[in-house]
């Protein structure tokens, strides 16, 4: 039988099932099933408009949870998703979690029972969701934000909400935290599953949630289980602590056998030593881009900053597939226990951002260190800023671009021009696919003879009204591309 013989009934109920991703070039093969589809186009359209991008009031989650449980066909809707209220000026959910009624929540845990979505990643409702209301609270629900992401299953970006750093996902101490560990473990087991309507198996791309701040702080781990998903690719994160002190620092640990699709690795404003930074970059053999600032946090945590170290593990790991690679410093407190002496570890390396400071501690191999627990050893030379090695030397022939940023002149000045004494001619002899060299500084063109002197461009960045945190190029990229830093 033709299409066009079927019964009217039947044609609108094929239409009805083209939702919501095949309903446009369905509508298109003739003009009478367009004519006939006329009413599924205007709730395609408006469904699109209202739940593509969607931003929900953190205060929110529950209600907005009870909308697309009730019209599950809305939930197919959503590619992007975010939990944030951090963005002023955006039109966000107006109702509130305060305005469900009893009633309503009874009805929410019925749909919750029997969402086809959530049985896949076994949902217990024991867990005591359904008190999750707020009376007073604008603080969201963890569980009915977990719900509500877990329902999606067309999600392809994910802004969490800030509250998900409180949970710990390395103890799950609690019947919540096992619950939702639960949930995300079931759906790490499906990784590989060929269902692409599995909760989550859309999802390319986690951006921040949390500020840059001394205070702001969130445990690694609790992006773990999001990592290993079959198309994630790309993670923004903005303090991310993954230090295992025993005291100021939140330690990380890969906890699953299989390792990680992500190409990106942005992590702004964070707090990681070369153990933590290992334990994940061990697990991300595709690793293509590696950009990294670093922040001392809570009472001190790494006051005094391994970078030596720190970059040796990350070209330890990902050293063959890394093409551009960023580390630059927000706040140090203490000093660079050991600096950065070569990139050679890179071979393939195109984009290089780096800041002076970097580079102003002792190699990793002079077994010297600098800060609270400092090291000479007998009969060693101090080491000075003079030392500093030529970063034209220090860099593989793969290289395209180098910027550098820079205090100049206090406390750079001797650093930077270590750092730069022979990069003319290392530039000319051995780095001849450089095409751009940057030496970037705040406010002023102080250090303009020392660029000169090296063949590269100066950059003024102007801190008025802007941060000294975005003076590196990425990190101004990172805030533009996904927001967060301040």
């Amino acid at each position: 039988m033709d299409l066009l013989d079927l019964p009217p009934e039947v044609l609108d109920e094929i239409i009805a099932q083209t939702l919501p991703f095949g309903l446009e070039s369905f509508a298109l093969s003739c003009k009478t099933v367009w004519q006939r589809a006329a009413s599924a186009i205007k709730r395609h359209n408006e469904l699109k408009a209202q739940w593509k991008h969607a931003v929900i009031h953190p205060a929110g989650t529950l209600s907005a949870l009870f909308e697309i449980l009730h019209d599950p066909l809305a939930a197919h809707y959503i590619e992007h998703l975010d939990v944030w209220d951090a963005w002023s000026g955006r039109d966000l959910e107006a109702r509130r979690d305060t305005d469900i009624s009893e009633s309503m929540l009874e009805s929410l845990q019925d749909m919750v029972t029997r969402s086809q979505i959530l049985a896949q990643v076994g949902v217990d409702v024991n867990l005591g969701w359904e008190k999750t209301k707020k009376d007073e609270s604008d603080e969201p629900s963890v569980l009915s934000a977990t719900l509500l992401f877990l329902s999606l299953p067309n999600l392809r970006s994910l802004r969490l909400s800030p509250t998900w750093s409180h949970i710990n996902l390395a103890r799950a101490e609690n019947p919540r935290d096992r619950g939702i560990l639960a949930m995300l473990e079931n759906i790490v087991r499906a990784a590989g599953s060929q269902n692409d309507q599995y909760p989550l198996s859309k999802l390319e791309t986690l951006l921040p949630f949390r500020r840059e701040g001394y205070e702001e702080r969130t445990p690694l781990q609790s992006l773990n289980s999001f990592m290993v998903l079959k198309n994630m690719k790309n993670l923004y994160a903005v303090s991310c602590v993954a230090v295992d002190d025993g005291y100021t620092g939140l330690p990380f640990k890969w906890q699953y056998s299989i390792s990680s699709p992500l190409t990106r690795i942005e992590l702004a404003s964070c707090c990681m030593d070369a153990d933590g930074i290992s334990a994940l970059v061990s697990h991300t053999p595709q690793l293509r881009v590696f950009r990294y600032s670093h922040q001392t946090k809570w009472h001190g945590c790494q006051y005094d900053w391994n970078a030596g170290t720190f970059i040796e593990a990350v070209y330890a790991h990902c050293g063959n597939t890394i093409i551009d690679l960023a580390v630059t410093i927000d706040t140090l407190y203490g000093e660079i226990e050991n600096g950065a002496s070569s990139l050679l570890g890179f071979p393939h390396l195109e984009y290089l951002e780096v800041d002076v400071l970097v580079f102003c501690g002792p190699p990793v191999e002079s077994g010297q260190t600098q800060g609270l627990s400092s090291v000479l050893p007998d009969g060693v030379k101090p080491w000075t800023k003079d030392d500093i090695p030529c970063i034209g030397s220090m860099l593989p022939t793969s290289i395209r671009e180098v910027q550098i940023n820079t205090d100049f002149p206090e406390p750079d000045e001797a650093g930077l021009k270590a750092l730069l004494k022979d990069f003319r001619q290392q530039r000319a002899q051995r780095l001849t696919g450089l095409r751009k060299a940057v030496l970037r500084q705040p406010d002023t063109d102080g250090a303009r003879s020392v660029a000169d002197f090296a063949g590269a461009d100066l950059e003024v960045f102007s801190t008025d009204g802007s941060s000294r945190m975005l003076m590196p190029a990425w990190k101004r990229e990172f805030d533009r591309k996904v927001g967060g830093i301040v």
